[in-house]
């Protein structure tokens, strides 16, 4: 009886050290891919954030596609703008880790990861949507029982897990020593077949050995066990723009748009129409073309008034005078909208006194002269 309760007790300590070690690899291997997932999302938003120009911040890599339009296969590179890339699709491939110098990242099953841009954020070819801080990105994540995680994400870092089935992950040319395997996205992410795939979303596109998005619409992901154990970690809007205006450029780029002389000049004579006053506004007047990219990107945030003859306004306190106010509308808060549907609204770009004031074409303006990150809602004014 003695010796059969030992075997018993060495059977179940057997079973729980095992069910230990397990959990121990689990565990680590669960580390190993946050910590990878986490590596490359800074590394994608501090090349965002940190282009020398001002006017170019905000735009996002295109991801390793195994080749960079050349029959000579190239592992953990930028693609360069390839065939089937065209403007605002959502395009897919493999993290560039060469390109963001942070070493091939493995998530816990030895796997590199994947990276999907989109469409509106790619650095090419780059969208004719104006790119800022209310720009909506192009990428959806769902549960298993379709409810929305998170939705117009700017970009997403994936982690690929274990093979499935049916996905064949095999060396496919030397030159991807490092990650091994191959660039057909259905081989890595899930599921494999799009019969088993939930609401008829898979976790890959239809163009382009399954990475480029077939149009502009947005993509659903889908985060689930079973036939999918893609892990995720989303990049968003303010992510990524909340640290680009804090650069001291980004207020000096506003402050030298308001004040160019060729642009204001345009705006004394422009006839003022629509809901926010600047339907003919063209930032083409502008000759300097770093501002007039930077124009172009910015001029939903704009807004034109006509004031009464011999008005003033009131800016940082003091009282100037004024025939026309151009308005910088700062960052969108509580209730405001500015999807394409919500862009023609002053409500939704001015609050308090000077949306009254727009209204009523009254002189009851007040706001600031220079763009501050630490009150990015604020109105910027200019007497024209």
């Amino acid at each position: 009886m003695l010796f059969l309760t030992l075997i018993l007790v060495m059977a179940s300590t057997s079973a729980f050290l095992i069910f230990m070690d397990s959990n121990a690899v689990k565990n680590a291997g669960d580390q190993k891919t946050s910590n990878s997932l986490f590596e490359a999302k800074a590394a994608i938003i501090g090349d965002a954030v940190s282009k020398e120009n001002i006017w170019e911040a905000g735009y996002l890599r295109l991801p390793d596609i195994g080749h960079n339009n050349l029959p000579v296969p190239t592992e953990g590179n930028f693609a360069q703008n390839f065939s089937g890339n065209s403007a605002d699709v959502n395009v897919l491939g493999k993290f560039p880790w060469k390109g963001y110098r942070t070493g091939y990242l493995m998530d816990g099953a030895g796997e590199c990861l994947w990276y999907a841009v989109s469409g509106r954020f790619k650095i090419s070819p780059q969208s004719n949507y104006p790119l800022n801080w209310d720009t909506l990105g192009q990428l959806d994540i769902v549960d298993g029982e379709g409810n929305i995680v998170a939705s117009n994400l700017a970009a997403l870092v994936i982690s690929p897990g274990t093979p499935l089935e049916n996905q064949n992950r095999q060396l496919s040319a030397d030159a991807y020593r490092n990650c091994r395997g191959n660039y057909e996205a259905k081989n890595y992410l899930d599921p494999f077949n799009a019969k088993d795939s939930l609401f008829g979303s898979v976790n890959y596109f239809s163009g382009v050995n399954d990475r480029v998005a077939l149009n502009t619409s947005n993509t659903t992901f889908v985060f689930a066990n079973n036939l999918y154990n893609d892990r995720f970690l989303y990049i968003t809007v303010d992510e990524i723009f909340k640290p680009i205006i804090k650069r001291s450029d980004f207020s000096a780029q506003i402050s030298a748009l308001m004040d160019n002389h060729e642009f204001n000049e345009h705006l004394k004579v422009i006839i003022i129409s629509g809901g926010k006053g600047t339907d003919h506004v063209n930032c083409e007047e502008i000759s300097d073309s770093s501002l007039a990219t930077f124009c172009k990107n910015w001029k939903e945030m704009l807004l034109l008034d006509e004031l009464p003859p011999d008005s003033s306004i009131e800016i940082d306190g003091l009282d100037i005078p004024c025939n026309r106010v151009l308005i910088f509308g700062g960052t969108k808060t509580g209730a405001q909208l500015r999807g394409a549907a919500d862009i023609s609204d002053p409500a939704n770009y001015l609050e308090g006194v000077n949306l009254t004031a727009f209204r009523d074409h009254s002189v009851s303006f007040n706001g600031n002269s220079t763009f501050g990150a630490n009150e990015s809602s604020a109105d910027i004014l200019k007497c024209l």
